[in-house]
């Protein structure tokens, strides 16, 4: 009898312990949480361009910069870099989509134990999977967390293929090939000579000029990104803010703070000038460069005579500044904030080599010159079409109405008047209601809405071949450093 007490015993005991192993641990209690939070993220609509992270990794998020050291992941300080990198992003991207949930949707969504608030659960969430995951590890899955996180081509081989493309490519190319002559004939690297309609000049700021020693002091990670505090890269944005000059002063002509009203269509505030900043970077020569761009917005591109393909609702332009390792710009861009009108200005220091590697050579005008101490970039712009016309570093003018500097993530969470917080782009990274009637021809080209108005991280800027405005070789594959 005491024989069959101790087996019954035994196998109570044993069918406990595998009871226990059965109870889920905080690994699977953090994935699971996670894949919820994302489920109700996408369905009150505020995943926007930049997307959801991948369900394998839901602790992680990529940008084009991330991508190009897949073929790197196997230098542990680099990877762990990486990983620190693209779980930043994620935190960023979640903070962000809880700032933005209602409270309804938030209502039932269960934490794992012992993590009170759902801030510090995604933020222990991560660590916890990041380590359960071993992407750390020498042999760990990190082969499959990078091929995951990779960034889709926003170009779309259905339309290539119904356009005929390898026919309709060569009409295309002809096209751009007009258009630069027209810009170059245009184009002037100087300050223009007629008074504009408008002026707009940055805040000034007396430590700006500090902004550039504290990023060459700045150490530096595996990536080569600068350790730099949020206040030390707000002076360097200010170090390099520009000049904004219109030659016309027309409503449309005036820039200001995107909204959106209650029909979810945006509109742009002018009583609030405003040019939205984010950092980005490139790889060159084997560094990475640091890039700051700054983003400005207009109500509309208006009606021109005839039957105008490019007129709609809101227009923009982004300028992008490359900095070298001692916050000395190399190269400066415009780029309409569709993606369009993508223009190369090199600074001493940087050639163009004698032929890209992409398909649709980039247009590339005379630079603006040396950005010596207490000059900033100047640009003028055309009324209506706000093309670029001028480009200098120059002195600040003593008169012009004043600008606010401000964060480009604000774009994403901005107040709906229907209600709540939402995101000025929509899930393909488009900003809804600014279609084009140019799309009627481009459609061939692949690009989805050609001369809509796009995210940062979405802007397709070729119409023959593929180029990006974040492509992490681009600076690789059109220039090479001035020989000495």
């Amino acid at each position: 009898m005491w024989r069959w007490l101790m087996i019954g015993s035994a196998l109570l005991l044993l069918s406990g312990c595998a009871g226990l192993l059965r109870v889920p641990g905080p690994e699977p209690e953090c994935r699971g949480y996670l894949r919820e939070l994302d489920r109700r993220v996408a369905a009150a609509g505020l995943h926007d361009g930049l997307g959801p992270p991948p369900a394998a990794y839901p602790y992680l998020r990529a940008n084009r910069f991330l991508n190009s050291f897949e073929p790197e992941l196997h230098q542990p300080e680099l990877r762990r870099a990486w990983l620190d990198a693209g779980q930043a992003l994620d935190q960023q991207a979640r903070l962000r989509e809880l700032a933005a949930l209602p409270e309804s949707s938030l209502h039932g969504l269960e934490r794992p134990a012992g993590l009170p608030g759902h801030v510090l659960a995604v933020e222990q969430c991560a660590e916890r999977l990041r380590r359960a995951d071993r992407l750390d590890a020498d042999d760990g899955p990190w082969p499959q967390a990078a091929r995951a996180l990779r960034i889709a081509d926003d170009y779309r081989l259905w339309q290539r293929g119904v356009g005929l493309y390898p026919v309709t490519r060569w009409f295309i190319r002809a096209g751009v090939g007009r258009w630069q002559q027209r810009v170059r004939a245009l184009f002037e690297a100087d300050v223009a000579i007629v008074p504009p309609g408008l002026r707009y000049l940055p805040v000034l700021e007396p430590e700006a000029e500090q902004g550039r020693l504290y990023f060459t002091a700045a150490e530096r990670d595996a990536l080569g990104w600068p350790q730099l505090a949020d206040e030390h890269w707000r002076l360097l944005f200010a170090r390099f803010a520009p000049v904004i000059e219109l030659d016309g002063a027309a409503d449309h002509d005036r820039i200001g703070a995107p909204g959106l009203n209650p029909d979810g269509l945006p509109q742009v505030d002018t009583g609030l000038p405003s040019v939205y900043t984010y950092l980005s970077a490139v790889r060159f020569q084997s560094q990475t460069l640091v890039q700051l761009n700054y983003v400005w917005w207009f109500p509309e591109r208006p009606e021109g005579d005839g039957f105008d393909l490019y007129a709609g609702r809101l227009d923009g332009l982004t300028l992008r500044l490359t900095l070298d390792a001692e916050a000395t710009p190399l190269l400066v861009e415009s780029m309409h904030n569709c993606g369009c009108y993508h223009q190369h200005y090199p600074l001493p220091g940087l050639q163009p080599k004698l032929r890209s590697t992409y398909a649709e050579p980039p247009l590339i005008l005379p630079g603006p010159g040396p950005a010596e101490t207490g000059l900033h970039l100047r640009l003028r712009q055309t009324s209506a079409s706000h093309y670029v016309t001028h480009l200098t570093f120059a002195p600040l003018p003593d008169t012009g109405q004043v600008y606010q500097l401000r964060d480009y993530q604000e774009l994403r969470q901005l107040a709906v008047s229907a209600g709540g917080p939402g995101s000025l782009f929509g899930r393909h990274g488009l900003v809804p209601g600014t279609e084009r009637r140019e799309r009627w021809l481009f459609w061939v080209s692949g690009v989805r809405e050609p001369g809509a108005m796009r995210q940062a991280q979405r802007h397709t800027t070729a119409f023959v071949g593929r180029r990006h405005f974040d492509d992490a070789d681009l600076l690789e594959r059109i220039y090479q450093p001035v020989s000495h």
